[in-house]
């Protein structure tokens, strides 16, 4: 039988979400609904190591906690540890966000007064309160239901990141070391993407700086972790002199830094694009084997481009298309149009 919950005794708060950046981010407006419901309760958020900074500096996150995948996945301490720790805490409430098996014996281990959370693989029986997963509608609505039946809600929801002027002014020199004068109008490309399905080819990327110097005045910087320097040089190649890579030169923070000072944004469903949206910055969502239905941009001015066939939705691990993915049907022309509809401010919320 399911306990009863009482608002009046919930004092401290544990929120697991432990997914990647861009689903970090998409659940920060769930985090200000529970900060504005309950501002006397300690609001604990626990993600991945690679997402520990993105809620730095958030008003309604008292702490963040990091699980660091790598070590826990192979090391029965680590597990028994965190375990511990969890349980330690005594949390008045638990509130479920990713919904598999490892978040699951979290808030097993966890045993707060109260849980409630998302039903993803069967493991809703260890919930007090459990929403089905929902494979229609965007992310954000979806995890706000989570928390709606505690008197949590949002009227505006949309992912937020919180920066210092210590930020913003790194990033301004960061710029400035490439030759780049953030005040004459940037464009920010992010070719990378955790899932290659997703990505867009790099050198449609240096063809698109290449169009938004000559028609649109801007210079371009492609941004990227280490991981992408690869596609960003690539990119840089193709753009006639009208692009510089930053990619491996900045912390997630350090990019939403200089994807503030962007006139816009263009890239695949990725954590910079979250980003983006997160710090205010317009965006050209580029979408192929995702629906941008559940993982589209939310919050800042956006276009999004799909080439939506039979088969996409898609397990994103392998294409059936012989000649060329959906992403390949994205144009430079169809970008470039995208963009300059944006910046004319014909772009929808």
């Amino acid at each position: 039988m399911a306990r009863r919950f009482h608002p009046e005794s919930v004092e401290s708060i544990l929120v697991i979400r432990l997914y990647f950046i861009g689903d970090v981010l998409l659940s920060t407006p769930v985090i200000e609904a529970l900060g504005r419901r309950f501002p006397h309760a300690r609001l604990t958020v626990l993600v991945k190591k690679r997402c520990g900074d993105i809620l730095t500096g958030n008003p309604y996150v008292d702490e963040v906690m990091v699980y660091d995948n790598v070590d826990h996945y192979h090391s029965p301490l680590s597990i028994w540890r965190l375990a511990r720790e969890l349980r330690r805490r005594r949390f008045s409430l638990s509130v479920d966000l990713t919904g598999d098996r490892r978040s699951s014996w979290m808030v097993l281990a966890a045993d707060p007064a109260f849980r409630v959370g998302v039903n993803h693989v069967g493991m809703g029986f260890l919930l007090d309160r459990r929403t089905p997963y929902r494979a229609r509608g965007h992310v954000v609505d979806h995890l706000l239901t989570t928390v709606e039946s505690l008197g949590a809600t949002s009227s505006a929801p949309a992912p937020r990141m919180y920066l210092t002027d210590e930020e913003r002014a790194a990033a301004g020199a960061l710029l400035a070391d490439v030759g780049v004068d953030a005040g004459s109008g940037v464009l920010a490309l992010s070719p990378g993407a955790n899932w290659p399905f997703r990505r867009w080819r790099p050198e449609r990327f240096g063809e698109l700086a290449a169009l938004a110097r000559e028609r649109l005045g801007l210079a371009s910087v492609v941004l990227g972790s280490s991981d992408d320097t690869g596609l960003a040089e690539a990119a840089v190649a193709s753009s006639s002199g009208a692009a510089v890579s930053l990619a491996g030169r900045t912390s997630p923070r350090g990019l939403a830094a200089v994807l503030e000072e962007a006139r816009a944004f263009v890239g695949s469903d990725s954590g910079p694009m979250h980003i983006a949206t997160a710090v205010g910055t317009p965006v050209i969502g580029l979408f192929g084997p995702n629906t941008p239905e559940h993982f589209g941009p939310r919050g800042a001015p956006s276009r999004v481009l799909w080439k939506r066939f039979a088969c996409s939705p898609c397990s994103q691990k392998k294409c059936v298309r012989p000649n060329g993915t959906c992403m390949d049907a994205i144009t430079v022309g169809e970008v470039l149009h995208a963009l300059e509809s944006l910046l004319s401010g014909e772009a929808t919320r």
